[in-house]
């Protein structure tokens, strides 16, 4: 374990911090130059660890939770729209026995009506 902790920092001596990410140098040795067409050019040495590949792989990261993010919005629309087509269901079922209770208490008033009627003519 102490030989790890004094290796350590020896391994990690020979990495620097530059503008592109982690090196082995402290300078950045990019060579600019112009082709042929006049485009402009500029090839480095590659890094040990790119800030630009780091960056990617966040953004790798985060657009793979923002497609979880937008699966399960979806799915959750989809429930809410199923719960408000049983709630449209539940209310027309409710208005349509409420219409049946009226429909029958008419029909017994009416009925009442009858035979209170029959019992004054029966009674004449």
């Amino acid at each position: 374990m102490r030989a790890f902790v004094f290796a350590l920092p020896l391994v990690f001596s020979a990495c620097y911090l530059n503008e592109r990410g982690i090196s082995r140098t402290y300078y950045n040795d990019c060579k600019a130059y112009y082709d042929a067409a006049g485009v402009y050019h500029e090839g480095c040495e590659p890094n040990i660890i790119e800030f630009s590949d780091a960056k990617k792989l966040v953004n790798a990261k985060k657009t793979a939770v923002q497609q979880e993010l937008e699966r399960v919005n979806a799915q959750r629309a989809k429930d809410e729209a199923a719960i408000d087509k049983l709630e449209e269901d539940f209310q027309k079922e409710e208005e349509q026995a409420r219409k049946r209770a009226t429909r029958a208490e008419e029909l017994e008033n009416k009925k009442e009506e009858q035979n209170s009627q029959e019992t004054k003519d029966f009674g004449e």
